[in-house]
């Protein structure tokens, strides 16, 4: 989860508010000017806690939001801490589940209203957002949710091998009226046929990037950029960036990761020289790292040993790789609508 910012309008509010942010380690704040305040926390994808009128809270944000997917999770506490309301990204941004978190730590009752939580019906963005997918077409996330809550069936269609109890109503089929697709892309899939489809694309590839210090970040990002398109590879479908652990102040690697939301990992040498002999060492990357190779046995780890696709490549101080993470489509333990 992204940082936490707890803001409230009066002095009870506000008493309330520093109890919720010490309970997650963070800052309260006392806001009279919330069209200075809110824009730069709400751009960070920062999880807001307004404490205090829902109505407030909603016009605070109201020019703000975008859609489902970028928009940061938005709940509403009463200041007498009796309810705690998710206004905004309820399942991808997690809104819901912080509510009902904050609602045990407070003793709150969450008040949930989107649809398939109420009526405990299998959540899509929500499966999606737990299990590293992302969602191509989060337009048709409606087509979905609306299918189920009515008891019909929603088609399965996927590259990957399936584990676990599907959830109900959803049928490996490959047509019908909605279906949902995973895989890495629509051309790995032949012979769906939905009217409406759903795309989820598995965040299964990981860039290993090596580079020299102080690298400047336009260099970086096009180069990174380069290598995802000749390889075929959506900036959404990198599931993380990795280094080894001298570069984990490295501002331009810092800055590729936050823009595309990425997570970024970094290696000690001796994880990284475990894997050494699968890859081709260089004596100059050792005189400086410790290792012979950052890019490729930094996404190798990542991918938990997955596949290189993409060997190491470089260009002006810069070295990149990309390996492909083993995937299954798995359903085990997911809760319908959580």
């Amino acid at each position: 989860m992204n940082d936490i910012v707890v803001m409230a309008f009066t002095s009870k509010g506000y008493g309330l508010a520093k109890k919720i942010a010490a309970i997650f380690n963070t800052g309260a704040y006392r806001v009279s000017r919330l069209r200075e305040f809110v824009p730069d926390v709400f751009k960070k994808g920062n999880t807001l806690v307004f404490v205090g009128s829902a109505g407030i809270a909603v016009r605070a944000i109201a020019p703000l939001v975008k859609d489902k997917t970028a928009d940061p999770a938005v709940v509403v506490v009463d200041e007498l801490g009796r309810y705690v309301i998710p206004i905004l990204s309820g399942h991808i941004g997690g809104a819901n589940a912080f509510a009902e978190k904050v609602g045990g730590l407070i003793g709150a009752a969450p008040v949930i209203t989107t649809a398939t939580d109420i009526n405990n019906i299998f959540s899509v963005d929500t499966y999606a957002k737990k299990n590293r997918y992302a969602i191509a077409n989060p337009e048709n996330i409606k087509y979905i949710s609306a299918a189920l809550l009515e008891g019909k069936e929603v088609g399965l269609c996927t590259q990957f091998e399936i584990s676990g109890k599907l959830p109900d109503n959803i049928v490996p089929k490959p047509d019908g009226d909605v279906g949902i697709l995973i895989a890495d892309s629509r051309d790995t899939v032949g012979g769906f046929s939905y009217e409406k489809t759903l795309a989820l694309m598995p965040k299964r590839f990981h860039v290993g990037i090596g580079a020299r210090k102080n690298i400047a970040y336009d260099l970086l990002h096009d180069y990174f950029l380069e290598t995802l398109d000749k390889a075929s590879i959506p900036a959404m479908c990198v599931g993380s960036i990795s280094s080894i652990d001298l570069k984990k102040d490295e501002q331009a690697i810092i800055k590729l990761a936050e823009t595309y939301g990425i997570g970024f990992l970094t290696y000690s040498a001796e994880q990284l020289k475990i894997y050494e002999h699968k890859f081709i060492q260089s004596d100059f990357v050792r005189k400086t790292t410790g290792v012979g190779n950052v890019c490729e046995p930094s996404a190798y780890i990542s991918s938990k040993e997955g596949e290189i696709i993409v060997g190491k490549r470089t260009n002006g101080g810069m070295a990149i790789a990309v390996a492909r993470e083993i995937w299954r489509v798995v359903f085990e333990n997911i809760d319908d609508g959580a």
